[in-house]
């Protein structure tokens, strides 16, 4: 609203009111100075309001910047305010560089890792060597240090999987929190608040100052420096860096793999914003096997296969996240793809759309780089693993991508062709995707054996040929209990009457020895292990007794639907057999429920087999 000050002296009075001053006997210059009093008090009125309202909103706008700033160092200000140990510094770790690439095996990591392996964290690895029992034994002193419990607290609330490595990447040697570094607020809230992240942080840093940490570091640098050797010279001649560089067309400030032995197979795929507003990204990956290096020393290994997919796997993520962030109200469009392959993301952990877009297009993408690099076979094995992990759009794009490696001149960057990923989406999502769409030739792991539970049928078949009857009778106890709480609509049948019948449209669960199960050695000839009283045959022959092997392959009455096998040498060891950790691989051979060989199978239609090991 304008103020305007009007001149009375030249005010101007209609015919209307001055006719009816006339008849009210009312003299016009005395109205005219009257109301030019009232507008003077009016007008002063109205620019006192508007003054003050003017004062007003500078003042919040002030107070607004204010609390932007004061925001902006209450981060680093918590994080900073514990004067607990100040003066500790963490070891530095060891490196190695290939060209652009950082190898190391990172002291924060393992830090963490010990308060982790304290804390009985479940998503560490279930392979056994030395170090890791040389890890719990230096500081199992530790185990009820105040970190470990607050770690559980914090992981029951979401500070798990990639959060809590994701942190320590944010911290300094000196585990605090850098001025110019800022701990993204998604983290931040995964921890529950910034007060509780700051505690574990500080709790941490005792934990670290009080066990010695540096000493058990430095103790294992022979250990660290071998697997970084052995990594090395498995990728020194892979085009890694090279062939990401090339496909996406961003530039990042550094690419760093960090080697976590006690990690889960698999990994994770941050990134952190460096001073220069570029990025330094990251791989931080577990291994999936143990080999003797070449003084004897056993070490986590990581295979050359696994190396490949796994780093630019994760690497893919620093591109892709932020990328699929700036289109997400396109990408939200085209939700309802979610609600189709709810049940094998959930299970997987990926638990909302935007998850399962970026896990789909990095998928893709690494796929493609593998089909780039290694040929046609490896691609057709890459895309068929994804479908069966339940990544159905997968296929479609990939289609995509290869259009954009054939006209790179038009689109020089991932993000410049992410607009047309989302047409993918549109197209998917305006398609009819029926029953054949979802339908795949089982190729593992054993999770995918489970995808959809609430649309397929479950026969569950049992032992009558045990040689100890009361342990049958328990096998059967156990396996209702099983069968109760987590396939309910399931069909228990004898292995008999299993061996009349076509199952060809089931998943199979068969529980029992092979002796004991008829149905199993019916079809033993056709596994491509065996289960004998003082031996498994299976990569190699494991020589002992008490162990176990659990299974997944197609079903031999259709490739489409899986087979799941649960066995032993001892019946009686298959009582709670499910216990033991299963699902990621195909499958997993234990004794006392600790892991001796899993992993997986090299496949075609009709025949798998242990894949070849690596000299």
């Amino acid at each position: 609203m304008t103020i305007q000050k009007v001149r009375i002296s030249k005010m101007y009075l209609s015919g209307t009111v001055r006719n009816f001053l006339r008849r009210m006997g009312l003299n016009e210059t005395k109205y005219k100075r009257e109301s030019k009093a009232y507008m003077l008090h009016k007008f002063k009125i109205e620019r006192n309001y508007f003054m003050k309202r003017k004062i007003f909103l500078f003042s919040l706008l002030l107070l607004f910047i204010f609390a932007i700033f004061i925001y902006s160092n209450k981060q680093n200000d918590v994080f900073k305010k514990s004067e607990l140990h100040s003066n500790i510094n963490l070891i530095e770790g060891v490196k190695e560089s290939l060209g652009t690439l950082n190898i190391t095996v990172d002291p924060k990591i393992e830090l963490l890792t010990a308060v982790q392996q304290q804390a009985e964290y479940d998503v560490l690895s279930r392979l056994d060597f030395d170090y890791k029992e040389e890890m719990n034994e230096y500081f199992n002193t530790y185990k009820n240090h105040k970190v470990v419990k607050t770690f559980n607290k914090l992981r029951i609330r979401g500070f798990s999987y990639d959060a809590p490595p994701n942190v320590m990447l944010y911290l300094s040697n000196n585990l605090t929190v850098d001025e110019n570094t800022k701990i993204p607020d998604d983290l931040i809230a995964r921890a529950s608040g910034e007060k509780k992240l700051s505690s574990f942080i500080n709790e941490l840093k005792d934990f670290s100052y009080e066990s010695d940490f540096n000493k058990f570091y430095e103790q294992n640098i022979p250990f660290y420096q071998a697997m970084i050797d052995n990594v090395y010279g498995k990728i020194k001649d892979m085009e890694l860096i090279d062939s990401l560089d090339s496909y996406y067309g961003m530039e990042v400030n550094s690419y760093n793999l960090i080697l976590s032995p006690l990690l889960h197979a698999g990994g994770y795929g941050p990134k952190v914003e460096a001073d220069n507003g570029l990025y330094d990204v990251y791989g931080i990956i577990g291994p999936d096997g143990i080999i003797n290096n070449d003084e004897s020393v056993v070490i986590p290994d990581y295979s050359s296969e696994a190396i490949l997919y796994i780093v630019w796997h994760e690497f893919s993520h620093s591109f892709v996240n932020p990328t699929t962030e700036k289109f997400i109200d396109e990408i939200s469009m085209y939700g309802d793809l979610y609600s189709k392959i709810e049940n094998q993301m959930e299970s997987q952990a990926y638990t909302n759309w935007q998850t399962c877009v970026n896990e789909h297009i990095v998928r893709a993408i690494t796929a493609r780089l593998i089909y780039l690099n290694q040929g046609q076979s490896a691609y057709d094995s890459t895309i068929a693993k994804e479908r069966a992990n339940g990544f159905y759009y997968v296929p479609a794009l990939c289609d995509s991508f290869a259009k954009y490696e054939e006209n790179r001149g038009k689109y020089p960057t991932f993000e410049s062709y992410y607009p047309e990923l989302i047409n993918v989406f549109k197209e998917l999502s305006e398609q009819e995707l029926g029953e054949e769409f979802f339908k795949i030739d089982f190729l593992g792991p054993i999770n995918a054996s489970f995808n959809n539970l609430d649309s397929i049928d479950i026969a569950i078949i049992m032992p009558t040929n045990e040689k100890n009857a009361e342990i049958q009778d328990e096998i059967y106890f156990y396996v209702e209990k099983i069968k109760d709480k987590f396939f309910p609509n399931a069909e228990m049948i004898k292995d008999t009457e299993a061996l009349n019948r076509d199952l060809g449209d089931y998943t199979i669960i068969a529980y029992g020895t092979f002796e004991g199960n008829t149905w199993l050695q019916e079809h033993k000839d056709s596994f491509p292990f065996k289960v004998e009283e003082d031996k498994i045959t299976a990569d190699k022959v494991y020589g002992d007794t008490g162990m176990i092997m659990i299974s997944a392959m197609p079903n031999p009455q259709n490739y489409k639907n899986p087979l799941v096998i649960y066995t032993a040498q001892d019946s009686e060891d298959i009582i709670e057999i499910n216990n033991v950790f299963h699902g990621p691989t195909d499958f997993i051979i234990s004794k006392d429920g600790e892991e001796l060989y899993s992993g997986f199978y090299d496949k075609n239609k009709e025949n798998w087999s242990f894949p070849m090991v690596e000299q």
